[in-house]
Order: C-alpha cells, then structure tokens, then sequence
C-alpha cells in the first residue's frame, strides 16, 4: 500500500444463517439473491484477505447474521482479523438482542453515544491523508431506545447533536460515515424528516471545502457498489452486499490525500466445502 493513500476494507450484509452453513441443497438456503449457504465461506475468505493486505482499517456495517441465533461464527471471524477494526450493527442483528451483539462483541466496556455503544469517531491519518471515521447506529429511534423489528433508518436528537458536532467539529477535511442504512438509500429504509436534516448538514458542511462520504448497506446492490453525488462534495455509496449469490466482494476504499475516494473489490466465493450443520 502507498503511503499516500489510506485502504480500509468494508465489509457489509453477510447474513450468516447457521442452520444451511455449507448446505446448498438445503431447504432455506436460498431466499432471492440471498444465498446464505455460502456466506461463512466469504467470511472467512475475507478475513484471509485482510490478514494478507493488511488495511488500515476494517469496517463492517452490519447484518451479519439473519434470523435469531448467536453472532459466535460472525465473532470468531471477526477476531482473527488483526487489523484496526470497526463495527455498527443493522436491523437483522437486533433479531439476537442489542445486548447481545454487545457483548459478543466486545463493547460492553466501550462508551455509549447517543444510546448506542456502536457509534464513535476517530481520526485515520497516513501520511498527508487525513481521515475523520464516523460510526453512525441508525436503529436508535427519537425515544433513545433501539427500535426492532424495522427496516427504517433514524438520527434520534442525540445522534443529529452527535454528527453536528463531529462533523462541522472535527480538523479532517474528508469524513467518512459509515452505517448500516444511508440516508440517500431507497426512501423506504430511512426517516426522510431525518435524511433531510441531514442532508442540510452535508451542504453546510461542504460549503467549507470538506469532503463528505456516507457509507451504507442494508439495500443489497451488486455486483459494484452504488456511487452517487447528492450535492458537490456530499457522496453516497452503497457498497455492495456480501450475502447476495455464490460469488461476491469484499469493497475496498482508497483514499487519496486529496479526498478522492477509489473503490475496488476482492472476491469471495462459495468454495465447495461442506460444513456441519449447527
């Protein structure tokens, strides 16, 4: 990797099914573009090409399991990975229990923002890139409370009072904010009250001269990622989801110390290998 650009690897939309691991031929291994039978094998693929690329950072924004059960086989993975790492849940985690995804984990030690231990800021720097990394929990509704069984994104008072002030606060000029739903998705799977303040946020914040990315899952696009400008210097990208077909992609963001910012992807394949059934 060059000095001058920083590589985050950015994973999203697994949704790992325990009971058809392995099982192709298996009754519900297959619902439309989901072919959950082969998403422990891109997991696990994935996680072998981070530890050979060595990113600086790994970013996962959520549903990584669907349906209730335990995130264990999601957490084993997602330990091995020796990289800097980040994660924010989605919709189909909260089937196991906020809790739950808590402490399997790891962030029951962690800090709460704005009713979710999920949603933090840092800094990336690498050399002249300069990097503020937004971890946004959109399942947190307008009470503080996460909200199940929904499909629609929010920015409860407390997370909007977050964001404004990490992004027209921070010293970085490019922010990227990563969540599960994007607020410029399908309007169906955002609070368009909360998208709209938001984007009223991005234009203020752009007329600074900052460059802003939103980063998102949950609407599954492949076999490229969904890259669209909503006003100069405001970009979203649905990165494309990892649990749709037998072949898919982990992305890969290439930040350039100008702002620019280049998507590539590694593949991921169901690889034919059978796998006990749990």
């Amino acid at each position: 990797m060059h000095e001058d650009t920083l590589t985050i690897h950015w994973m999203t939309d697994l949704h790992l099914k325990d009971t058809v691991t392995g099982l192709p031929e298996a009754a519900g291994a297959i619902y439309a573009e989901r072919h959950y039978y082969a998403a422990l094998d891109k997991l696990q693929q994935s996680v072998e090409i981070i530890g050979a690329i060595k990113p600086d950072l790994v970013v996962c924004t959520g549903d990584v399991i669907d349906g209730r059960q335990p995130l264990r086989a999601f957490a084993e993975q997602w330990e091995r990975i020796r990289s800097p790492k980040t994660f924010v849940l989605g919709n189909h985690d909260l089937d196991a229990g906020y809790s739950a995804v808590v402490a399997e984990l790891g962030y029951s030690e962690g800090p709460e923002i704005a009713g979710s231990r999920f949603t933090r800021s840092f800094p990336l720097h690498k050399g002249d890139v300069r990097v503020r990394i937004l971890i946004l929990d959109t399942y947190v509704g307008e009470d503080g409370q996460h909200r199940y069984d929904t499909c629609e994104g929010t920015i409860g008072p407390a997370a909007f009072e977050w964001l404004e002030k990490e992004i027209m606060g921070c010293p970085e000029p490019v922010i990227l904010l990563f969540s599960h739903n994007g607020m410029e998705g399908p309007a169906a799977y955002f609070d368009q009250r909360h998208a709209e303040r938001f984007r009223e946020l991005a234009r203020r914040l752009t007329q600074t001269g900052k460059r802003l990315y939103n980063l998102a899952g949950h609407h599954h696009v492949h076999p490229q990622a969904l890259v669209k400008e909503i006003v100069p210097g405001y970009t979203y990208v649905n990165g494309v989801a990892m649990i749709v077909g037998p072949l898919s992609y982990l992305n890969v963001l290439h930040v350039q110390k100008d702002g620019t910012l280049d998507i590539e992807y590694e593949e991921v394949r169901y690889r034919s290998t059978p796998h006990s059934p749990k």
